[in-house]
């Protein structure tokens, strides 16, 4: 017996990093600022399907703070993405990226409303 086909996303998980630490909080905001701005606009152009800071991340190094969810053809389309992000491109934040599959309708992306407007 076979179940449904499975429908494929990619999860990106952000992490501060260690070196970020060092940035004085001016760069920090800045830098945070620029992110976000990056970020809105891919989800107001349909290029990201979510994203959120995370909360409760486990006690590590470069900790876990910020989730986005993204459907593309690849895991590299989703990758020159991220590296294009203000944030990751100046040192603040990395990020770990993986593929995620769930029963289709499952996951059913807002419209991007809020973001634009």
């Amino acid at each position: 017996m076979t179940g449904p086909q499975l429908v494929s996303y990619q999860v990106v998980l952000l992490r501060h990093t260690a070196a970020g630490r060092d940035f004085d909080e001016e760069t920090r905001e800045r830098i945070f600022r620029e992110h976000l701005a990056y970020t809105l606009s891919l989800l107001a152009g349909g290029d990201q399907l979510a994203a959120g800071p995370v909360d409760d991340s486990p006690a590590e190094v470069e900790d876990i703070c910020g989730l986005g969810v993204y459907q593309k053809d690849s895991l590299d389309e989703v990758r020159r993405l991220i590296e294009q992000d203000p944030g990751v491109r100046q040192g603040l934040y990395r990020f770990d990226l993986m593929t995620w599959r769930t029963a289709p309708g499952t996951v059913t992306p807002p419209a991007a409303a809020w973001v634009r407007g």
